[in-house]
C-alpha cells in the first residue's frame, strides 16, 4: 500500500490519538481506603498489642494507680459506636492517638534512661508506633493537624516510674485492642 503525502500527516495524527486515547479515558478511582489497606492497619495493632504484653503479667498491666497522666488519649467508646464509624474520622483519630502516645513515650524513654532504667521495651513500642503511623498516613493521604504538647509531670522516683509506665502501656493496650476491632469492622464493610 503506498501512502499519499497529503494523507500522511491525517494517519500520523490518528495513529498518535489512539495511543494517547487509552490514557485519557477515565478510570475507577482506587480507594484509599481500601480493605487491604485496613487490613494491614489492624495486623499492625495486633502486634503493638502482642509487644505491650511481651514479657508481662497481664494483671499486673491492669493494677490500677493513682495517675497523673491526664493527657493520654481516653476511649470513651461503646460497642454501639462500632456501629457508627467512618473510615476517614477513625483513621484521623487514630492518628491523633499514636502521635500522642509516641510523645508520652519518647518522654518516658528519656525518663528511663535518666534513671538508668531498661528502656529497650520502650524503643520497640516507639518504632512500631512510628511504623504504624506512617502507614496510617498514607491511608489517609493528608499531613497530620500539628500536635499541641501537654505538659507533662515530674517524676521523682522509681516507684512513679513504674505507675507511669505501667499507666502508658496499660492505655496504650487498650487503645490497640479498641482500634483493631473498629479497623475490623470498616474491613468487613469494604
Amino acid at each position: 500500500m503506498r501512502l499519499l503525502p497529503e494523507s500522511t500527516l491525517s494517519l500520523i495524527f490518528l495513529m498518535t490519538w489512539t495511543e494517547l486515547f487509552h490514557f485519557t479515558v477515565g478510570r475507577p478511582v482506587s480507594s484509599s481506603h481500601g480493605r487491604e489497606g485496613l487490613q494491614r492497619l489492624q495486623d499492625e495493632m495486633r502486634i503493638l498489642s502482642t509487644l505491650l504484653t511481651e514479657k508481662m503479667d497481664m494483671s499486673e498491666m491492669m493494677e490500677d494507680f493513682e495517675h497523673d497522666l491526664t493527657s493520654l488519649p481516653t476511649l470513651r467508646f461503646t460497642a454501639q459506636d462500632l456501629k457508627s464509624l467512618e473510615v476517614s474520622s477513625t483513621l484521623a483519630h487514630l492518628n491523633s492517638g499514636l502521635t500522642s502516645f509516641l510523645f508520652h513515650l519518647d518522654w518516658l524513654m528519656q525518663k528511663q534512661n535518666e534513671f538508668e532504667m531498661d528502656s529497650s521495651k520502650t524503643e520497640k513500642l516507639i518504632h512500631r508506633i512510628k511504623s504504624i503511623s506512617r502507614k496510617v498516613l498514607k491511608e489517609i493521604g493528608s499531613a497530620p493537624p500539628e500536635f499541641v504538647r501537654p505538659t507533662l509531670p515530674t517524676l521523682n522516683t522509681s516507684w512513679s516510674m513504674y505507675q507511669t509506665t505501667m499507666e502508658i502501656q496499660k492505655k496504650l493496650y487498650l487503645f490497640c485492642d479498641w482500634y483493631r476491632r473498629a479497623l475490623g469492622v470498616l474491613k468487613r464493610r469494604r
